[in-house]
Order: structure tokens, then C-alpha cells, then sequence
């Protein structure tokens, strides 16, 4: 990406608006101003986002989802007929779907969606689908916490230029609530 070549570089991010949040205008807004080049991706079925997940090169190196979660995983709803959503599980992405399609490669991927956090999404994004660094809710956080969770870890990020690491572990030092958010490392 061209930012990338400025005299002050920016970063590049990738906003995934699953089903129509306004999380994912305030997330892009805060990244915006903390120097982050932002695309915001409005997938409009489930087979889009996997598209976008398996993206591999295509894919910023950082990419944050954001919509609901539930036990079955992302929450996508219904569609009408002529859709497929095959892939879904009582109108949710279950991780194992994730696991099969995800091209994550050495990218950091954050999710604020409930319920996602846990080790079967650690597992399809950073062991399957090879990403440096997974992170989301083990839990259901409040509205308002999601997005401010996001943007503690990346002003540790970008503004402060910490390692991903430090970042994480800033952002979760934040509050109680905060603590919701966990990371997923491949393994050693």
C-alpha cells in the first residue's frame, strides 16, 4: 500500500463490518486517528467474508471484525433463498469453517464479536489459518467496552509503538472488562 511508503508511514487496517454495526464507524474513525490508513469491508453474505479471511496477501496486515458473536460463533442471521449458508450453524460462523478457509499469514486479527475469544477461534485463526496474533472476547462484553478495548490496544500499537505483546497486555490492563479480551500466539 502506498501509505506505507510516506515519509511518515501509515498503517494499514482492515475494518470487517459483519452485519451492519456502528462499532465498525467509530472503530474506523479511532484508527484514522491514531494515523491508520483504514478499508472498511461490508461483507454481504457469509461467503464474502470467507473470501476476505482467505485473502492471504490481499489482506492488510492488520484486519479487526466486528459484529456479534454467540456460542456457534460470528453471528450472521438469515439470508434469502439463493444465498448459501451452508457454512452456518443456527445462522453463525462456527470456527471450524474459519479454520478451513483463513490465510492469515504473520497478520494480527482482532475480533470484538462475543463469544469468539476462545481457544477453537484461537486455534482456526493463528494455527490454521497461520496469524501472528489473534484476539477477542473469551465472554460478552458491553457495547461501549469493545470498541474501547480496540482502541487501547492499538494507541499501544501505533501511537506508543509498542510490540503486539505489550499492546495486548496494556489494553487488557485497562479495566475489568478489559481482561474479557484474549490473545492467541502460535505456538513455540
Amino acid at each position: 500500500m502506498i501509505d506505507q511508503k510516506f515519509m511518515f508511514p501509515r498503517v494499514p487496517v482492515a475494518v470487517v463490518d459483519i452485519g451492519d454495526t456502528l462499532e465498525a464507524l467509530l472503530i474506523r474513525s479511532m484508527l484514522e486517528s491514531l494515523s491508520a490508513v483504514v478499508t472498511l469491508h461490508l461483507p454481504g453474505t457469509p461467503g464474502d467474508f470467507l473470501t476476505l479471511i482467505a485473502g492471504g496477501e490481499f489482506v492488510h496486515q492488520h484486519l479487526v471484525i466486528c459484529g456479534h458473536g454467540d456460542e456457534n460463533g460470528f453471528v450472521f442471521g438469515e439470508y434469502c433463498e439463493g444465498i448459501d449458508t451452508s457454512m452456518l450453524v443456527d445462522g453463525s460462523l462456527p470456527p471450524s469453517v474459519v479454520a478451513e478457509h483463513a490465510r492469515l499469514g504473520g497478520k494480527i486479527a482482532l475480533s470484538t464479536c462475543c463469544e469468539t475469544g476462545g481457544k477453537a477461534y484461537g486455534d482456526a485463526f493463528v494455527g490454521a489459518g497461520g496469524a501472528a496474533l489473534y484476539v477477542a472476547p473469551d465472554g460478552s462484553p458491553e457495547g461501549a467496552d469493545a470498541p474501547l478495548f480496540v482502541h487501547c490496544f492499538y494507541h499501544a500499537l501505533l501511537a506508543r509503538k509498542q510490540a503486539p505483546e505489550a499492546a495486548l497486555e496494556r489494553a487488557r490492563s485497562y479495566d475489568e472488562a478489559a481482561t474479557m479480551f484474549v490473545g492467541h500466539w502460535p505456538a513455540n
